[in-house]
């Protein structure tokens, strides 16, 4: 939740800041692809070291680096400061995902792993929530340098706590070698198809959680209100892995809940983006959310069950690797194109056809082919 937090502390200030730095929207979407290029550089060697030593030490060492570099980001001064600033971030970022992945799969039997991942994959709505009332809050309160280092410290003292307080359980570490592990995620085609769908999720999800806010603001709306839309967003979004994650353990058909999500995302994209009422906004980007999130804990488990419980975090390592390079691109494509077209038509366009590529790429999984 905190890694999502201070990935998300940016959205919110993006009209505030933006005109203080003198900045575009094109490089204000490049601060979110610039945490995402160092958050994808550190997917793969996390996931490995994760199977190879478990997941505390990496963890807390992930926290630590996040929040002193958003500690940082209230002192930043000009938009290549900022960049850098929000690559080390992402760098910090990157081990989350799949030592967590690890950890649960040490954790939890089979039956148990939807209702587990969903608890787990709440935390991005969360973050969501938290980043989008926390944040107009503290730079009203405050401003919004002060904003990033209270933000920064929080995160900083979440993760010592993690290094003192979290244990992984006595399971045996990988013991093949890395390249092994790799003939696992490569070699299974479930596995790669499932993470180009992740791929495609993305791409929507990011996309809306970097422009909606400003979105909204456009639309003569404040700050807050474009917040609180986000926070209804994000609750949506909370519940959503937890219903889903639970109802999968109980009926099975993660592949059919999965596609069923992508196929109702499509429209709901599109509404979202043609609603200028403030109420609208505040329903659809619930129901948005709710169905957006749905499918996270789907994905998850899949592709750890398509590797087994051994290479768990170097496949999801390498899963959100593929996942994340949406992050990396969507951003400045979606602020390249309101650049260009001076609306936000065209972004909720483009982000409505993520979701329908993942199910031509879903159709053909084989969810049996699982090793755990």
């Amino acid at each position: 939740m905190f890694t999502f937090i201070t990935r998300f502390a940016w959205p919110p200030l993006i009209p505030v800041v933006v005109p203080v730095l003198g900045m575009k929207m094109t490089q204000a979407g490049a601060f979110m692809s610039a945490f995402y290029f160092g958050y994808i550089i550190t997917q793969v060697p996390a996931g490995v070291l994760a199977d190879r030593f478990g997941v505390r030490l990496i963890l807390a060492m992930s926290l630590i680096i996040e929040g002193i570099s958003t500690f940082a980001m209230g002192y930043v001064s000009t938009f290549d400061m900022g960049f850098w600033l929000r690559f080390i971030t992402g760098l910090g970022a990157g081990a989350v995902y799949a030592a967590c992945s690890r950890a649960l799969m040490e954790w939890f039997p089979a039956r148990e792993r939807g209702t587990a991942f969903g608890i787990m994959l709440a935390a991005p709505s969360g973050g969501i929530v938290l980043s989008n009332y926390v944040v107009p809050l503290l730079n009203n309160l405050l401003n919004w340098r002060e904003t990033f280092q209270i933000i920064g410290l929080a995160t900083t003292i979440v993760g010592v706590l993690i290094f003192v307080l979290v244990r992984t359980t006595d399971a045996v570490k990988s013991s093949d070698s890395i390249v092994d592990g790799f003939k696992v995620v490569f070699g299974s085609r479930d596995l790669i198809l499932t993470a180009l769908a992740g791929f495609c999720l993305m791409w929507v999800e990011l996309g809306t959680a970097t422009w909606a806010n400003t979105y909204i603001k456009k639309l003569g709306y404040s700050v807050q209100a474009a917040g609180l839309v986000m926070i209804f967003y994000g609750i949506g979004g909370t519940l959503a892995p937890l219903v889903s994650g639970y109802i999968s353990d109980k009926i099975g058909q993660r592949k059919n809940i999965l596609i069923l999500s992508y196929i109702l995302i499509i429209p709901l994209t599109v509404a979202f983006g043609y609603q200028t009422s403030l109420a609208m906004l505040f329903l659809l980007g619930f129901v948005f959310g709710f169905i957006s999130y749905m499918a996270n804990p789907h994905l998850t488990v899949m592709i750890s069950e398509f590797a087994g419980r051994e290479w768990a975090a170097t496949a999801n390592g390498t899963a959100n690797f593929i996942f994340q390079l949406a992050s990396l691109i969507g951003p400045v494509v979606l602020g390249w194109s309101i650049d260009i077209t001076g609306t936000f038509t065209s972004v909720w366009l483009i982000m409505a056809a993520g979701p329908l590529l993942g199910i031509l790429l879903l159709l053909p999984v084989r969810t049996e082919n699982k090793r755990a």
